[in-house]
């Protein structure tokens, strides 16, 4: 069966994002564990996949949207003051989400939003410039290089090489970072992290052209399942020596999460655009149609339902209720994800059918 790929939009990517958004929102949720927290260094659990599955929609998006910015018409110079924009706008909104995290207390210059930004602007930098033959080489160059100074320079007081969290070259150049660090001296979204995180940025924007250039959508599937089985393969295979951690943005991590999100949205393609099963699908609709906006209120939610009053919070209130009633915490936290999500639900679902959408 094929299916031709003329169509204004591709319905997997949404969901995608919509899934994601929903899946971020239930990992940064209090009390979660096993799968549905990070993973504490070393290994990949599913809490630590979604922020890398933002990225590759993000990429794929860039793809998308700069797919004739080549032309010799093109006049670049309005796209880049656009990325420019955006990025600084996106950046901004990632410091002001971070003072809701630190009670205005003190400033966190890096963050979620902060490396979106970055990442963005790089990728599209990149897509507006580069071939794909360049991009595709700076993304090998980035693993490699990345893998290389890690293994052969050396911070002060350890030896070249060394991965201990919070004792490793990465961590330690934290320091120089203005501001707080998320883990006191060093910070999961360091700088220096930042550099592989690009490569998940190029690997969503292989995936936007693997959707561009297929000639239907049956093939997009195809090209989009080896491509993201071998980036995954290559990223196991690499962990051996090189671990997966997603709180220094590894190489393998990079290749193992960003072959996972290819796969995934592979699947998705099948059943929802080439099989039209769409079936329960709304609310993931709902969420990625304004996908910065959920992750946005929902920080600003979970700060105001731990304002003490009386020297109680709303939910430390819940969780002492509910314990009280003989809930275990799996469900009394179960009970509470679902909650919050259907409060963060109700925002962007007033949004959605008043068409209205924030974009930056």
């Amino acid at each position: 069966m094929t299916t031709s790929i003329k169509q204004p939009r591709l319905f997997a990517l949404d969901i995608f994002r919509g899934l994601t958004i929903i899946s971020m929102i239930v990992v940064n949720s209090p009390n979660t564990f096993g799968e549905f927290s990070h993973a504490y260094w070393e290994g990949v659990n599913f809490a630590d996949l979604v922020f890398p599955f933002f990225i590759l929609i993000v990429g794929v998006a860039i793809s998308l949207g700069f797919k004739n910015a080549q032309s010799g018409q093109v006049d670049k110079g309005p796209l880049v003051r656009k990325v420019f924009k955006r990025t600084l706008i996106l950046f901004g909104l990632g410091m002001a989400v971070n003072l809701m995290y630190t009670h205005f207390a003190e400033v966190r210059v890096l963050g979620v939003l902060q490396r979106i930004a970055l990442v963005y602007c790089v990728c599209c930098l990149l897509a507006l410039y580069c071939s794909m033959r360049q991009v595709l080489i700076t993304a090998a160059a980035l693993l490699v290089g990345y893998w290389l100074f890690i293994l052969w320079v050396p911070a002060p007081g350890m030896v070249a090489g060394q991965l201990e969290r919070g004792a490793n070259i990465i961590n330690w150049f934290d320091q120089f970072m203005p501001g707080m660090l998320w883990r006191g001296d060093w910070d999961p979204e360091g700088l220096l992290s930042t550099f592989p995180a690009v490569v998940t940025g190029i690997i969503g924007m292989i995936m936007g052209w693997c959707i561009l250039r297929s000639k239907d959508l049956t093939s997009t599937v195809m090209h989009l399942f080896v491509f993201g089985f071998g980036c995954f393969a290559l990223g196991c295979v690499w962990s051996l020596v090189f671990p997966a951690i997603k709180q220094i943005w590894t190489s393998s991590f990079v290749l193992i999460t960003g072959g996972m999100g290819s796969m995934i949205l592979a699947f998705l393609l099948w059943c929802t655009d080439i099989r039209q099963y769409r079936k329960g699908t709304y609310v993931a609709q709902v969420f990625g149609a304004n996908a910065i906006t959920a992750y946005v209120f929902h920080v600003a939610l979970e700060k105001v339902l731990d304002i003490e009053i009386n020297g109680i919070s709303i939910h430390e209130a819940y969780v002492n209720w509910s314990l009280g009633l003989g809930m275990s915490a799996v469900i009394s936290s179960a009970i509470w994800i679902l909650m919050f999500l259907s409060v963060c639900f109700g925002l962007v679902w007033w949004m959605f059918k008043k068409q209205i959408f924030v974009k930056i």
